[in-house]
């Protein structure tokens, strides 16, 4: 019941308590400062700018600090008592007013609510979970030991290090993380989705805007309306689909790829591929592939509605071969460096089928107004 007493104070009545108020001289200015503390919080709600710092240490502590126009020390000093309040809304501890609010907070505190009206959110160094949520300010999440999960109508975010699971939903606004612990989930109705290393699964979306992923410890499922997609290592499976652009996937167990218009790139696959383009080339280098007995490798397809298709494969690998060009007379639109595949030049279309290497899983190839190539590694 004390505890909720203090809570419901203004913020003058709390920070008198603390012995908390402080002016200085900033250029033609005055800044000033309300410090205190709180009894342990888990929500936080603020007005303006929030940042979170967590500390070996039991208590809560805050600052409050905004510029003025006064003419007087005096006159800063009376702003001071009045332009915010500290108030509990529920579960919430709510800041109110134009300053910029910096807390301190136990480190070991296992989950933090931390909610922006107008401004951005910035915490660090916490081992619990973290929820934060802007109308349109950045948040900015760093050395966080447990799951995020960020709501944003507007405003970029920027994660460094995240210990576990990561969900993000963004209005609009670039998304970069640099080392994810967990599996990650990322939708933004537009802006670029850059990310470095994430241990798990990936799943990225956004309205507008590009896709990285640098590297992937599981699957990568990436969509866009607009904008290349590169995914440089994946131990898992890769799907990307995008309007428009090009895509460029690296190491990856297998590979499905649309492109509305835009070149295809897939290097070192070591399963099947699926790959299409309305506009585009699309260029797949394959590595050798492990079975075990009993096992039979999949069939890949490879398309393009306009533009060329060319297969980089090892030379001792085996697979069948159904390619076809149409919307062509030109003899030798397709080219192999394997011998044994049987081309027959029709009045719209060139075919070449046959085994390579004594056969194995069919790569299919189609293409239009271009070549198909298939070269020895």
């Amino acid at each position: 019941m004390f505890k909720l007493a203090i809570a419901l104070l203004c913020a003058a009545s709390v920070v008198r308590a603390a012995d908390g108020i402080q002016v200085e001289r900033e250029g033609s200015l005055w800044r000033v400062r309300l410090t205190g503390t709180l009894p342990s919080v888990h929500r936080i709600v603020a007005d303006s700018e929030l940042k979170v710092r967590g500390k070996a240490s039991n208590a809560t502590r805050y600052v409050i600090s905004a510029k003025v126009n006064a003419a007087n020390e005096a006159q800063a000093r009376q702003f001071a008592r009045t332009f915010a309040t500290i108030r509990l809304a529920g579960d919430a501890i709510v800041f109110t007013g134009p300053g910029n609010v910096e807390l301190e907070v136990p480190r070991s505190t296992r989950f933090l609510n931390l909610a922006s009206e107008e401004g951005g959110i910035d915490a660090a160094d916490l081992e619990g979970s973290v929820l934060a949520q802007t109308v349109a300010g950045r948040i900015a999440l760093d050395r966080i030991s447990g799951d995020v999960e960020i709501r944003s109508n507007g405003g970029s975010t920027a994660l460094g290090r995240i210990g576990g699971i990561v969900k993000c939903y963004s209005g609009g606004g670039s998304i970069r993380a640099i080392h994810i612990s967990g599996q990650a989930f990322f939708e933004t109705h537009g802006g670029d989705i850059m990310l470095g290393e994430v241990a798990g699964a990936i799943r990225a979306f956004t309205g507008g805007g590009g896709i990285q992923i640098d590297q992937a410890g599981g699957s990568v499922f990436a969509g866009t309306s607009g904008g290349p997609i590169i995914v440089l290592r994946a131990l898992g499976m890769v799907f990307a689909q995008n309007a428009a652009g090009p895509i460029d996937i690296g190491a990856a167990s297998s590979v499905e790829c649309q492109s509305g218009g835009g070149t295809i790139r897939l290097s070192n696959v070591s399963g099947p591929m699926r790959a299409s383009t309305g506009r585009g080339s699309v260029i797949a280098e394959v590595i050798s592939r492990k079975i075990t007995q009993g096992q039979r490798l999949e069939d890949s397809f490879l398309s393009t509605g306009a533009g060329d298709i060319s297969v980089l494969l090892p030379s001792d690998m085996g697979v069948t071969v159904d390619a076809e060009m149409s919307g062509t007379q030109a003899v030798g639109a397709i080219v192999s460096d394997y011998p044994g595949l049987r081309s027959v030049t029709g009045r719209t279309s060139v075919t070449a089928r046959g085994a390579i290497n004594g056969g194995g899983p069919t790569l299919r190839l189609r293409a239009s107004g271009g070549r198909i190539q298939i070269r020895k590694k």
